[in-house]
């Protein structure tokens, strides 16, 4: 539905006002927060209007409006254009991510809790899907007697890592021998398919006990990392966030995200249902496709390689504006931080 541009500004007015101080609107605050050079009268009736459209509902009758599922959907698409981080909260971001250069689980929970942290709402971060994730290179190396360190390193950077016994004791350069002969051999390849590799589809060496060793532990970490998981950071801020608003049911449906949630693999699929044939950041305000999130917010945005996915779970009133230009940013921050070009830059 096209409103006419007076009606619009009013609505923006009404949710960027409800947000901020979670309290109904009325056409008396409209007229002396924002400074409109109209009557009030016309102001109750381009309200009246909004409220038959279902933008804006009154709470009860004698009260002022606060907005709809339906008017939140307007405001956030209204700010997709115009959301952006102020450049010392990008700066605090490049901060918090130094120390997480490479290690991919690391990364994932540190963006997971600043997508938490900046928007006092709670963060998830999907990570890329593990079968479409090529191996770039592993690292071995021997830290004690009989003891080597396996480390995996993929396309978007390390993504496991473990111990290897080995049953005789090897000298550096044997072990660097092993190495070269698994990646000349594995790079480039599938991880799924690397987990599936039969001994017997190896070059001359393949068979040595090292290797098998190092293979056996290699396709065990694998076999951890096939399973897609998400992360979330910040589930508890929004108990303080529901409070300000709905003390009384907080707790209440802050126990029906909780449980949504724990179900990982369904909030996976929620999130690849709502974003179906859709592109950059996707705004699901309280049609989100998973029970017990029906009264919440779910902004997504996909990043990198191989179907990443981050976002933002908050109320219906949550700080829009904050969570799309978190979201935007840190997305683009992180597909940076996996890229291929940057970890190639590391290593030099």
């Amino acid at each position: 539905m096209d409103l006419p541009e007076r009606q619009r500004l009013i609505l923006k007015e009404i949710v960027d006002r409800y947000i901020r101080f979670h309290e109904p609107v009325s056409s008396r605050m409209i007229l002396e927060d924002y400074g409109l050079e109209v009557s009030s009268a016309t102001v109750r009736n381009d309200m009246n209007d909004l409220e038959e459209a279902g933008f804006i509902a009154k709470p009860y009758s004698s009260s002022g409006r606060v907005p709809t599922v339906r008017g939140y959907q307007f405001f956030v698409e209204w700010l997709l254009d115009l959301s952006e981080l102020s450049r010392e909260e990008r700066v605090e971001i490049v901060e918090a991510y130094k120390m997480q250069q490479l290690d991919v689980e690391q990364t994932i929970r540190q963006t997971a809790f600043l997508l938490g942290n900046m928007t006092g709402c709670a963060g998830f971060v999907i990570p890329p899907r593990p079968a479409e994730t090529k191996l770039e290179r592993v690292v071995l190396f021997k830290v004690a007697h009989r003891l080597a360190f396996l480390l995996i390193v993929s396309d978007i950077g390390i993504v496991e890592h473990g111990y290897v016994a080995l049953e005789e004791d090897l000298n550096p350069d044997e072990i660097t021998r092993i190495m070269a002969l698994i990646n000349d051999t594995l790079r480039g390849i599938h991880l799924a398919d690397v987990r599936s590799l039969s001994l017997e589809d190896g070059p001359e060496g393949w068979y040595e006990r090292p290797v098998r060793q190092a293979m056996l532990v290699l396709g065990r970490l694998l076999q951890d990392r096939m399973q897609r998981s998400v992360q979330f950071e910040g589930l508890l801020n929004l108990t303080e966030t529901l409070k300000e608003v709905v003390p009384e049911y907080a707790m209440d449906h802050f126990s029906h995200l909780s449980l949504a949630v724990q179900d990982k693999t369904s909030f996976i699929e929620a999130v690849a249902e709502a974003r179906k044939d859709r592109e950059g950041i996707v705004a699901s305000i309280g049609d989100f496709p998973l029970s017990g999130l029906e009264s919440f917010s779910v902004i997504s945005c996909e990043y990198g390689l191989h179907a990443g996915v981050l976002g933002v779970v908050g109320p219906l009133w949550m700080d829009y504006g904050r969570a799309l230009s978190t979201a935007s940013y840190l997305a683009n921050r992180l597909e940076s931080l996996l890229s291929p070009s940057h970890l190639r830059s590391l290593e030099e």
